[in-house]
């Protein structure tokens, strides 16, 4: 995988009521760019420009999340996400392209809508463009998006869990049932859908975490899901303190989870195990490299 790194060292000045830490980022720069591929679903690899727009920080306040160590403590100022996109994308020859904002695509404090137009604009010239969104947030938004973009468009929703417990401990602002009528709302708009799960929570054992993750996959495919992205929990910021109280799962055992995973799915979705914690040196990194890649056991 070929990695550009773009930061920053300027910021803004105004700050939120309960400021957090953060690194100091520029809004007019993106806080990370990965050139990679990714499995189409038929049998492919498709080059992907991924984008991690410096915007806004998210409302939502999931309990995991550390996202907001890349956000900014204002608005996303006017014109900023576009600038961001053609500074990540002007030497991309990728197909697709993924705009995630460490929130929600149609929150219009992270992504403004007098953006769209320009945002459209440098969208169209990829087959599919990936964003990230709450169904809390913007559907008229999204309707009139849509009608700016000729491109395959795809919302990726944080979905984490249907252990309906841990999707509150989570604080998601979301049920299973609010994710449900959510996805057949974008089917019927003709947008696809990707669905973060999320492997494993404070004080519950693997085989439980796995457990849930499989129900979980199970209801994401029959809501339409196109791509399952699977994520083990990562210690990071989040979790109310209570990150020691994650499960342990070796690199061995992520790659024969992933292979149970992907017989579950039985090629009625894409399903990738996110590596963004398993150094590349590690022995089992090519091979769940290429579990990724080729979807296959």
């Amino acid at each position: 995988m070929k990695v550009i790194i773009t930061t920053a060292t300027d910021s803004h000045t105004t700050t939120l009521v309960n400021p957090m830490n953060r690194e100091q980022l520029s809004a007019d720069k993106p806080y990370l760019v990965l050139h990679e591929a990714e499995p189409d679903g038929e049998g492919n690899e498709v080059s992907t420009t991924t984008v991690f727009l410096t915007a806004s920080q998210c409302p939502i306040g999931c309990n995991m999340c550390d996202l907001h160590f890349n956000t900014l403590p204002t608005a996303t100022p006017a014109g900023a996400i576009p600038r961001q996109i053609d500074s990540a994308i002007k030497d991309s020859d990728a197909k697709w392209l993924k705009l995630y904002n460490s929130g929600n695509f149609f929150d219009p404090r992270s992504i403004p809508s007098g953006d769209y137009t320009a945002i459209a604009e440098r969208c169209n010239r990829f087959d599919r463009v990936i964003v990230e969104n709450h169904p809390q947030f913007g559907k008229s938004r999204l309707q009139s998006f849509l009608k700016l973009v000729t491109c395959q468009f795809e919302i990726a929703v944080g979905l984490e869990t249907v252990q309906p417990r841990w999707l509150g401990r989570l604080e998601k602002q979301m049920s299973r049932d609010d994710f449900s009528s959510y996805a057949s709302e974008i089917a019927r708009l003709g947008v696809d859908l990707r669905v973060f799960l999320i492997l494993g929570v404070p004080g519950i054992d693997v085989v439980e975490s796995v457990r849930w993750t499989r129900l979980s996959l199970r209801h994401a495919i029959a809501c339409g899901a196109r791509h399952v992205s699977i994520i083990p929990a990562r210690s990071g910021h989040g979790w109310g303190g209570k990150a020691e109280e994650l499960p342990k799962f070796s690199t061995t055992l992520l790659a024969e989870i992933h292979e149970q995973l992907l017989q579950d799915s039985g090629g009625r979705a894409v399903v990738t195990l996110d590596l963004w914690d398993v150094p590349a040196n590690d022995a089992e990194y090519y091979r769940l490299q290429q579990s990724n890649l080729t979807q296959s056991v």
